[in-house]
């Protein structure tokens, strides 16, 4: 299946597809939010993706089928009714013509060669200031390369993430790579009364004094950014070098007017009803915002993502608080040496937010990046470019062993 489809009729179908795919969706009704009669939309469904509206439909709820069996946390059974088939024979039989063989055996087979590939993780919990269990990992061997909480992570769901799998691999190829999930999100305790820019600085201290790295690289992505100049500051003697993607020194509440904040506002109150609903067209839009170049797999993971890792309460307090950002008055006291990078056409932290970072951290290096992607995806030549700069930039200081 192409990975873009330019036909604004068809796309909509796909949307509609794709949001309801556990519904019984008919062609009547895929025409009618195409906008097109059942004959020109399946032409032009044929002419973009090589096969008919219906066929399609089949085809995504298997693919969904399978990447929550992969997934390993459901059963045959479990996924049948969850994607929309009226039996588990049903899906049985559809799924082996598929796949080749019974959905439980596939799943097994998949997780079980999933592990084998994956570097071993274990999961250790470590408490902050008030107390709040943080959940964070070590990976891999090598210099350390601690990573700061970003939203949205999750410190097991990710590794099987075709939006985050591809950066936790190669994070670990030539290092050691610290990371957690923050407060209210993920691993760590969802059921926390502070969210401050304050407690996030607080708990990646808690982090690294628990992992007991005594020197490190630093990785800040979006909010994860301000966090690590914050801690840089705190402690600059421990952070040998700064890589900074994607960041920004002030939360959109703080650098917004007119109507890009009424925009914001708008989808925080929207966040209330949409964040928790399990085929919503909110979370749709929001991973549209983050990965705009995604594939409909990546997509569907990122909205998966979403349900997972918080509820719809911290969902929206994270979202405040992170509006709230300020550390504009930090930047011209960092000493590290720092890399900014940004993308272009970031939807979600505006280009010149990376700029104004550059510009007003000391002699600090800056890339722009040729994507629209907030988080960068392992097909756009950007990846590879960050990837590239980054460990050039982190081997030109390179510790001797």
């Amino acid at each position: 299946m192409p990975e873009v489809v330019t036909d604004a009729a068809v796309k909509r179908a796909l949307e509609l597809i794709h949001r309801q795919y556990a519904d019984e969706l008919t062609i009547e009704q895929l025409a009618r939010c195409a906008g097109l009669s059942r004959t020109v939309l399946a032409q032009r469904f044929d002419s973009a993706l090589g096969q008919s509206p219906m066929r399609y439909c089949v085809d995504w709820r298997l693919r969904m089928a399978a990447q929550m069996l992969e997934q390993g946390r459901h059963t045959a059974s479990e996924v049948a009714y969850a994607v929309g088939f009226g039996s588990e024979a049903a899906f049985n039989r559809a799924f082996r013509r598929r796949y080749g063989e019974p959905p439980a055996r596939w799943g097994r087979q998949r997780a079980a060669d999933t592990l084998r590939e994956l570097p071993r993780q274990q999961v250790q919990h470590c408490g902050a200031k008030d107390g709040t269990q943080l959940a964070w990992s070590r990976v891999g061997h090598g210099f350390p390369l601690v990573k700061t909480a970003n939203w949205l992570n999750h410190l097991e769901f990710d590794w099987q993430s075709p939006v985050w799998r591809h950066w936790l691999l190669e994070l670990t190829r030539h290092n050691t790579l610290i990371r957690y999930d923050e407060r209210g999100n993920g691993l760590s305790d969802w059921d926390v009364h502070d969210l401050s820019f304050e407690a996030m600085v607080d708990d990646f201290e808690a982090v690294v004094d628990a992992s007991g790295v005594q020197q490190f690289d630093l990785l800040g992505l979006s909010q994860g950014a301000s966090v690590a100049i914050a801690y840089s500051l705190r402690h600059p003697g421990r952070v040998r070098r700064m890589v900074l993607l994607g960041g920004y020194s002030q939360g959109w509440a703080v650098r917004c007017r007119g109507e890009e904040l009424a925009r914001r506002e708008a989808m925080v109150t929207l966040t209330r009803t949409g964040w928790g609903s399990d085929m919503s067209a909110f979370r749709q839009i929001f991973a549209n915002l983050y990965i705009p170049g995604g594939s409909s797999e990546q997509i569907a993971w990122w909205t998966e993502l979403q349900r997972i890792s918080t509820s719809p309460a911290n969902a929206e307090r994270l979202q405040r608080a992170l509006s709230m950002i300020d550390v504009e008055d930090m930047l011209a006291r960092v000493t590290v040496p720092t890399l900014v990078a940004h993308a272009t056409r970031d939807h979600v932290v505006p280009f010149p937010c990376g700029e104004r970072l550059a510009a007003r951290i000391p002699g600090s290096r800056f890339v722009s990046l040729d994507s629209e992607n907030h988080v960068l995806l392992k097909s756009e030549p950007a990846w590879s470019e960050f990837l590239s700069v980054m460990r050039e930039f982190l081997g030109a200081a390179a510790p001797s062993h």
